[in-house]
């Protein structure tokens, strides 16, 4: 059932406006009471389930681009509130522009009205947590803490706890604060990486990745919790074992997929492989508890109270900014870890609705924060701002729902309570005070020690629960309280024994719950005497304990849990990749090879593969103290997985490559996987010049009967290399693929060869460069080889590729990239620009981009004169030709920004134009649509892929449907350069040879970029041959396809696009 928000304007100035309070003292600021909300502000329409109901609770001007949102203990709201503003990291730090509001509910009818701006001048914060009268807040580069010491509801003292994180101003950077049960902070930070100072101004660390951390409350003991090379991780909270989950945006790339994932204690995740250098991995990346596809996810929580609907007690919420959506996600066991189902919720049609943000009050209903439409950077829904769509905040609850006396617990007189008192309502059935409960035990430390072991004993499971976290607390403040005392003794303090004792006891208790909060209370805080039953609890009938007590015995660092380690890694029941990883990374922190290396002669193979792994990855001076024959021994094991991780760890040692050809066999003999392959290239390409390799390589490239994908990762590994000397055993076999009639076959080959120097195949070359049966771009390739000069192209092959420019072919854009990705030389450059004034605009904008590096004045002249006559000079991205001309001699530059002038005029002119076909949406027939997006004429799937159809080239559209709306969708096509999707962001390439690429990277690792053109198969670089490389703002889908197709042709594709709302079953089991 559809129900629209509770609210009409008539009565929102009485309900909800209120005091706005400057953030100027209390005596100085004056009260502005507003007498309506803006006339420009519309609450928005938003969908919930039958029996549920929604309501405004605080707009404009309370607040007016919110983004998330956190309670204190008495119902204040504090709130993260946007100025509407687009900047960059610089101009954040500059300017200053954000706040973070306070918002109050004075008369107790569930509405705010009453706004103080508790933390002015802020950069960009994202998130925060109220925690013993102080916000803790992450906005970057620096986590805070914001106190009001006088009460009048302005933050006066803010501390900086944890610095530095990078940022760049587009939202991936850090979010939080959140408050683990463990009584620690936790946060997570985007990929802009980190750096640690010491109080002398020392680095202690500095990072690339993107992390989940912990700290203590005074921010000390900084722990990265888990990390990879996702772009933005958003939220976390905590399972009632106290395990980590939380959204993350661009989890995988290619398909884009955003997630929920369960955050290991050593995790490493995707999707950058180069920052795996800074990790200690355990085996293949981790993978997520759920995908939600490219929704630009944000906020999350665990839902409490289940007062929307017992059944939904311990279920995950989400917020979905791009489609409007918030989730609900039903967690289930799965193995050590969990598996999920997605619910929808609540929703809106109106595309401007973006939530970001969810808190659960302590009543249970929900409250959603609505950014509005203010945002854009690295967002795929528009490069355009609407700042002047303001954002607001709404509650759902349940029809009938009531609410509890005193949800808080605010009438208690918590200073007057006992200990026992605590510990009974540590029970109660109002989760907001059964948490205040916990910390008011830890509170009076020693005293109420005894009650809580009491409490542990009594076996009341709920309470059991909370006397565990209040009894981790005591021990993390006792360890703050030392060190600002500078009285950290050699031995633990008497409280913390005391307390760990007593958590002791709940590892023998019959409930896995209760067993599994005191091992996670011993993998935070280690315990020496926990050793024994940690050890026992390896063998325990639960994953998730198993698991559990892996870490806590990692954490332990004792070198005689060593050997059940590796036996718990030889279970016979199969054990998960979550269980896995926390057996190999306790082995890893532990630290010791000697004993670790028992593993490696171990009778089973996954003990085999965890103590390989496990070495391979050790930090002490001899690291693992791995020799290549400790390797190879392990690459002919009878399971596939570790004769996998041998490979892997043996790639991974340049200095063992004369060994290559015994793992490189095996591997390819193998059954198969994507893995093993990949693999496999790389030590080809990293080996060949070697006897061996080059020999196993001729034998099978000689073999009829060699698998066609395995003759295809020869090739491709040959072309990875450069400057390599041609084997006898190689002539043959690449003489017939040279021959073949297949065109693919040839193509390939011809690009094999271009990284081998040698003549031999030159009149061969010719032939296939004057057969004029054959594509041009092929005969083009062959004459290119022949001249043997890569990364430039001769006159002869210059004027054939404008000859394809000039016919207009389909092989025309191909060229004009060829041309532009290429070292050209002065009179080359001179014979281009003759063809500027009738090049289509597709080819201008790849023909001028060789322009940018030449300094010579006279063809910047010869560049500026004739490009003001080209026909199509207006389809030219305005960033790519003020880069071009940026450069050029003073005298030129009048002329050459007129020139622009025009450019920026016809962008105008689109915007324009994107007015005027706005009516079109919703006009179109689907099945039209599809015909034309899979046709020649609109090319979209020469880049796009939908279901098996089409390319990667461009981003994924199976689902676009579900997460764009239909002018999204039109703006893309008319204005491709303001809508880049994150991650799929064109990066300029210069090569050490001269080449110049322009293209997606599709694949990094810590030696190569691949990068994926325009046109043609993907061309992967090493690091080394790279001499600049900058990320660019011009997208590498054309301009100009919304005038290649008439009016209802471009309505029907769109149509199409809206109607691509959910994957098949099909596919959403190969994904």
């Amino acid at each position: 059932m559809s129900r629209p928000v509770q609210a009409l304007l008539s009565l929102i100035a009485i309900s909800i406006c209120g005091p706005l309070v400057s953030s100027a003292r209390a005596e100085e600021r004056p009260n502005v009471i507003p007498t309506a909300l803006p006339l420009e502000f519309i609450p928005q329409q938003i969908d919930v389930p039958e029996g549920f109901s929604i309501e405004l609770v605080a707009g404009p001007p309370l607040v007016e681009h919110p983004t998330f949102a956190t309670f204190d203990d008495h119902g204040k709201l504090y709130v993260c509130n946007n100025a509407g503003v687009n900047l960059s990291a610089d101009d954040l730090e500059a300017q200053l522009p954000n706040s973070i509001n306070l918002l109050e509910d004075t008369d107790g009818d569930g509405k705010f009205d009453k706004s103080t701006v508790f933390a002015d001048k802020m950069t960009f914060p994202m998130g925060g947590v109220w925690h013993e009268g102080s916000l803790y807040v992450a906005s970057p580069p620096n986590i805070w803490r914001l106190t009001d010491t006088t009460g009048d509801g302005i933050a006066d003292k803010r501390d900086i706890i944890v610095d530095r994180f990078g940022f760049s101003g587009n939202g991936a950077s850090i979010h939080g604060c959140f408050l683990g049960p463990d009584g620690r902070l936790y946060w997570c930070d985007g990929y802009h990486g980190h750096e640690f100072k010491d109080k002398d101004g020392n680095v202690t660390t500095s990072r690339k990745g993107s992390y989940i951390f912990s700290s203590t409350i005074a921010g000390t003991d900084v722990r990265r919790h888990s990390g990879g090379g996702m772009d933005n991780p958003v939220e976390v909270d905590f399972t009632p074992a106290g395990e980590v989950l939380g959204t993350v945006n661009i989890f995988y790339t290619r398909p884009r997929v955003d997630c929920l994932v369960h955050w290991l204690h050593g995790g490493a995740y995707p999707h950058r492989e180069q920052v795996l250098e800074e990790l200690q991995t355990t085996g293949p990346v981790l993978g997520p508890v759920h995908r939600f596809g490219h929704v630009a996810i944000s906020g999350t929580l665990r839902y409490r109270s289940g007062a929307l609907n017992p059944q939904w007690r311990d279920n995950m919420f989400a917020t979905f900014f791009n489609s409007g959506k918030v989730v609900r996600v039903e967690l289930e066991r799965s193995g050590a870890t969990y598996s999920a189902v997605q619910r929808e919720f609540i929703s809106s049609e109106n595309r401007e609705f973006h939530p970001t943000d969810l808190v659960e009050d302590a009543d249970g209903s929900l409250i959603v924060v609505d950014t509005g439409g203010w945002f854009y950077r690295g967002c795929p829904t528009s490069q355009f701002a609407r700042p002047d769509v303001l954002g607001a905040i709404y509650r759902v609850r349940r029809d009938g729902m009531t609410t509890p006396v005193d949800p808080r617990g605010n009438r208690i007189d918590w200073p007057a309570q006992t200990p026992v008192q605590l510990a009974q309502r540590l029970g109660d059935p109002r989760y907001t005070v059964r948490q205040r409960a916990i910390l008011e035990s830890a509170a009076r430390g020693q005293a109420a020690i005894t009650t809580l072991r009491q409490t542990i004993e009594r076996r009341d499971i709920l309470n059991q629960q909370g006397a565990i976290w209040a009894l981790t607390n005591i021990v993390g403040k006792t360890i703050v309280a030392e060190e600002q005392s500078n009285q950290i003794n050699q031995n633990t303090s008497t409280l913390q024994l005391a307390a760990q004792e007593a958590i002791r006891i709940a590892l023998g208790d019959r409930n896995p719950l209760v067993q599994h909060i005191a091992v996670r209370s011993f993998s935070t805080y280690p315990d020496p005497l926990a050793k024994p039953q940690l050890i026992h609890l390896l063998k325990s009938e639960h994953p998730e304990i198993r698991r559990e007590a892996a870490t806590a015995l990692g954490r332990l660092g004792d070198p005689t849990a060593i050997e059940h380690l590796l036996a718990a890694l030889a279970n016979p029941t199969d054990i998960d990749r979550t269980e896995d990883h926390a057996i190999i990374f306790a082995l890893i922190e532990i630290d010791d090879a000697q004993v670790t290396r028992q593993g490696l002669v171990s009778d089973d193979p996954d003990s085999q593969r965890g103590a390989l792994l496990a070495l391979d990855q050790m930090t002490q001076a001899t690291g693992g103290n791995l020799t290549s024959q400790d390797v190879l021994r392990l690459v002919n094991s009878p399971k596939t997985r570790t004769q996998l991780a041998a490979a892997h760890v043996f790639s991974q040692h340049a200095d063992w490559a004369k060994h290559s050809v015994e793992v490189i066999g095996p591997l390819l003999k193998a059954t198969g996987t994507l893995e093993s392959r990949e693999i496999a290239r790389q030590l080809i390409t990293d080996s060949l010049g070697q006897d061996g390799t080059d020999a196993l390589v001729g034998r099978l490239l000689s073999n009829h009967q060699t698998p066609i994908e395995i003759t295809e990762l020869l090739l491709d590994a040959m072309t990875a290399g450069n400057g390599l000397t041609l084997p006898a055993s190689w002539t043959e076999p690449l003489e017939k693929r040279l021959a073949s009639d297949e065109q693919a076959i040839v193509d390939q080959t011809l690009t094999a060869l271009a990284a081998i120097k040698t003549d031999h195949f030159d009149a061969r070359l010719q032939q296939l460069g004057n057969d004029t049966t054959r594509p041009m771009l092929q005969r083009i390739a062959a004459l290119e080889v022949a001249n043997g000069q890569r990364g430039r192209i001769t006159d002869d092959s210059l004027e054939l590729l404008l000859q394809l420019i000039h016919k207009g072919s389909g092989a025309g854009l191909g060229a004009a990239q060829r041309i532009g990705s290429t070292a050209l030389t002065t009179a080359q450059l001179k014979r281009i620009v003759t063809v500027f004034p009738s090049a289509r605009a597709a080819h201008l904008t790849e023909l001028i981009r060789p322009y940018e590096r030449s300094s010579d004045p006279e063809i910047a002249k010869l560049f500026v004169n004739s490009i003001a006559t080209a026909q199509n000079v207006t389809g030219v991205p305005p960033f790519l030709f003020g880069n071009v001309i940026k450069r050029f001699p003073q005298d030129l530059l009048p002329a050459a920004n007129d020139i622009l002038g025009r450019i920026r005029i016809a962008e105008q002119a689109k915007l324009a134009r994107l007015d005027k076909l706005l009516p079109l949406i919703g006009t179109g027939d689907v099945s039209l649509g599809k015909k034309i997006f899979f046709a020649e004429k609109s090319k979209c799937a020469a880049c796009h892929r939908v279901g098996e159809r089409g390319s990667r080239i461009g981003p994924d559209l199976t689902t676009i449907g579900a997460n764009r709306a239909g002018h999204d969708l039109l703006e893309s096509i008319v204005l491709p350069s303001s809508t880049i999707v994150r991650d799929f962001e064109p990066y300029n390439i210069v090569t050490n040879d001269g080449r110049v690429l322009t293209g997606l990277i599709v694949r990094q690792t810590v030696d190569s970029f691949t990068i994926q053109q325009q046109t043609g198969d993907p061309i992967t670089l090493a690091r080394n041959d790279i001499d600049e490389m900058a990320a660019g703002t011009v997208s590498i889908m054309p301009n100009g396809l919304d005038k290649a197709l008439t009016e209802s042709e471009l309505a029907d594709v769109i149509a199409y696009l809206m109607s691509l709302r959910k994957l098949s079953n099909n596919e959403a089991a190969a994904q």
